[in-house]
C-alpha cells in the first residue's frame, strides 16, 4: 500500500470508502455511510492537491484545493456544488442535517462523479 505521503493513496482511500457505503446503509448506519461519502470526497480531494503540491491537511484547504481546481486548473464549475454537497454529508455525521437511505444512495451517485471528475484533471 502506498503512504500518506503519496497522491495513489488518497486515491486508493477515495475509491475503498466509496465502496464501504452500500455496507452501512445495509445495516442500517446512515451517519457511517454518510462520513464515508464525505471522506470518499476529501480522498479524492487530497491526491489532486497532493500531485499538486497544495496544502491539503485541514478542511479549509480542501475548500481551498477544489476552488483551485476550478479557477487555476478548468475544472468545471459544478464541482465547486458536488463539494458543497459533499460537506452536506460530512455535517450530516453529525445529526444537524438529516439524510434517508435514498438521499444517501442519491449522493454516492454524485460523489462518484465528483471523484472521477477529480481523478481526471491530471
Amino acid at each position: 500500500m502506498a503512504t500518506p505521503r503519496e497522491s495513489s493513496y488518497y486515491r486508493e482511500r477515495s475509491r475503498h470508502f466509496l465502496t464501504l457505503v452500500d455496507a452501512q446503509l445495509g445495516t442500517g448506519e446512515l451517519e457511517v455511510a454518510c462520513e464515508l461519502l464525505w471522506g470518499a470526497a476529501a480522498h479524492a480531494i487530497k491526491s489532486a492537491a497532493h500531485r499538486r503540491g497544495w496544502e491539503h491537511g485541514a478542511h479549509a484547504l480542501l475548500s481551498v484545493a477544489v476552488e483551485r481546481l476550478v479557477t487555476e486548473v478548468g475544472a468545471p464549475q459544478y464541482l465547486s456544488g458536488q463539494y458543497k454537497m459533499a460537506s452536506d454529508f460530512h455535517v450530516g455525521f453529525y445529526g444537524d442535517l438529516v439524510f434517508n437511505a435514498g438521499n444517501i444512495r442519491a449522493g454516492k451517485e454524485l460523489i462518484a462523479e465528483f471523484i472521477q471528475t477529480v481523478e481526471s484533471l491530471a
